[in-house]
């Protein structure tokens, strides 16, 4: 049997043709043929299109054609598997191969480093991806894909992937790295390999289980990844499809599903969701989420006593990026009876002691605060912020990630809102937000009875600041916060909230921001201030500053 398993077998995909339980599986796919293929030429990747991320940084303009190409990609390839007869889709599928083999690069700009070197043969996260996606179409469709195309497939899998990996000499540097670039490239050049050349895993099996477990090194014991729960679907799903497919490969002689540490890092994603689909929004992280239904059922099948299945609502079949394992996998891995599991019970109080995360849940609202450091994988300066969700909106708010852009990941990363440590609700200290830097952390982050504390100074390093006691309090209805401040420098304090949702102040006191109530100290304050901030391509964010009158070393304010 391949190592895709059903998938290369026509029954299955009769069964996804025919059950109302795939029905979004093909309408989806039936909508992205429509939507991008039908009577449209596919677009070309220029060098025009290429060199814009080097000449403004923007990554946007190239990304949006090298995506769009494999969404068409994805899916003229499940379609000629689910209507065989139709000979369209299978017409445009090898189209569109051809195109991607004839690409320049599978490697995206914003990885290349300078344009002034070939480095066409660059193993990407995406040139990675790319490969693994073409091995598996291959295996699926070699039978009817035309000789020409088929070769080409496995001469550029060769040439683009296998031989650049296994003839490198010096490690690639994500082969040492403990985030997602670990799973999903070692994963991808893997998966590659077990399909397309197996004779030669045994050379690489080591070298890429080395690289597995820097990747999980990157997690502590509970299971928290603290790149977001964005990173922890792309790394943790490659890592899921590779340990499938070298579980099946070894014959159970390499099986990752055995280790306390993967089982829990499977039940991170159910632990993200903090309102209906509203959900934690630390790191590069959107603040609402979906979760990857092929995967989760998956591991709901490896540890049914542990990882929960929420709504099918909450769940998504295909994303932007094309990502064709996971694409795959939301029908392979799907099972009909975890549509029918009842909602887990969302009420929880929990502290993830490696990340220093705590999550609090209740009928009313969902909390989440953190510690941590300011040089974590994606990091923004937010040592000591939150978020409070209630009816499906952080109503006080982490608004997550920025647009994508060289300067975002480059020397000029800190001076988007996004952020900094003022684009979250944290105070100012004589002007001045949290620094980067490992050293710049929480200290003694610790839950003490039924409350969440941690002294925030040391993320600011500055002079005359000894301590910011932050210190978390709930009702079932209700949070509050209390800060109190060890400061003897000159410069006021400001305390700042934001929300993404304009906030009004209805009386000295007491700001209300939707159905919420935001209640503080008026005593204590000097002035408030609203101010609305825009972004190019994301949505306005809005801060509520309350600068503290001279001399208090304390403030105190709640939401409900």
């Amino acid at each position: 049997m391949s190592l895709l398993g059903r998938a290369c077998e026509k029954g299955f995909w009769a069964e996804v043709r025919e059950k109302d339980c795939y029905a979004r599986f093909r309408e989806d796919n039936l909508r992205l043929y429509q939507n991008l293929c039908e009577g449209r030429e596919i677009p070309e990747l220029t060098y025009g299109l290429f060199k814009i991320y080097f000449d403004t940084g923007s990554r946007s303009e190239y990304e949006a054609v090298y995506f769009n190409r494999r969404l068409r990609m994805n899916a003229c390839t499940f379609l000629s598997l689910i209507y065989p007869e139709e000979e369209k889709y299978l017409t445009y599928l090898q189209d569109a191969l051809f195109a991607v083999c004839n690409e320049y690069t599978w490697c995206l700009p914003a990885h290349y480093g300078q344009a002034n070197n070939d480095k066409s043969l660059m193993v990407d996260l995406f040139a990675a991806e790319t490969g693994f996606a073409l091995a598996e179409i291959y295996t699926m469709l070699k039978d009817r894909l035309d000789p020409l195309v088929a070769s080409r497939i496995e001469a550029e899998i060769d040439r683009r992937i296998i031989e650049p990996y296994a003839t490198k000499l010096n490690k690639l540097w994500w082969e040492t790295c403990t985030n997602n670039w670990a799973a999903v490239c070692a994963g991808s050049v893997g998966g590659a390999v077990m399909l397309m050349r197996p004779e030669r895993f045994p050379e690489l099996r080591d070298r890429i289980s080395d690289t597995m477990e820097c990747y999980l090194r990157g997690f502590a014991d509970d299971g928290f990844c603290v790149e977001g729960s964005g990173y922890w679907h792309y790394g943790f799903g490659f890592f899921t499809v590779y340990a499938d497919l070298v579980k099946k490969f070894t014959g159970g002689e390499i099986d990752y599903f055995t280790r306390p540490k993967v089982r829990a890092i499977a039940t991170y994603i159910q632990k993200m969701f903090l309102s209906g689909r509203t959900s934690i929004s630390f790191a590069d992280s959107g603040t609402s989420l979906a979760y990857q239904i092929g995967l989760v059922h998956y591991l709901k099948s490896v540890y049914p006593d542990d990882v929960a299945v929420y709504d099918r609502s909450l769940s998504y079949t295909y994303d932007g990026c094309a990502r064709f394992c996971l694409h795959l996998r939301t029908a392979l891995w799907y099972r009909e009876e975890y549509d029918t599991d009842a909602l887990p019970d969302d009420r929880c109080a929990f502290f993830a002691e490696g990340a220093q995360w705590y999550i609090k849940k209740t009928p009313a609202y969902g909390f989440a605060a953190k510690g941590g450091h300011n040089n974590e994988p994606h990091n923004h300066n937010d040592v000591g912020s939150f978020i409070f969700a209630k009816n499906g909106v952080q109503i006080l708010a982490d608004p997550g990630t920025g647009k994508y852009c060289k300067d975002y990941f480059g020397s000029k990363r800190y001076t988007f809102f996004h952020t900094r440590s003022d684009g979250h609700s944290l105070p100012i200290i004589g002007g001045e937000g949290q620094k980067p830097g490992k050293e710049f952390c929480a200290r003694d982050a610790r839950v003490d009875g039924d409350e969440f504390v941690l002294d925030i100074a040391p993320a600011y390093g500055i002079e005359g600041l000894s301590s910011i006691e932050r210190r978390f309090s709930f009702t079932e209805t209700s949070a509050s916060v209390t800060d109190r401040f060890d400061y003897s420098g000159g410069g006021e304090i400001v305390e700042r909230v934001v929300c993404i949702r304009e906030p009004k102040e209805i009386e000295s006191g007491k700001i209300a921001i939707l159905d919420s109530f935001l209640t503080y100290d008026s005593d204590a304050v000097e002035s408030v201030a609203i101010e609305k901030h825009t972004f190019d391509g994301s949505a306005p964010c809005y801060t509520i500053d309350f600068a503290l009158k001279s001399g208090r070393n304390a403030f105190s304010y709640s939401i409900d």
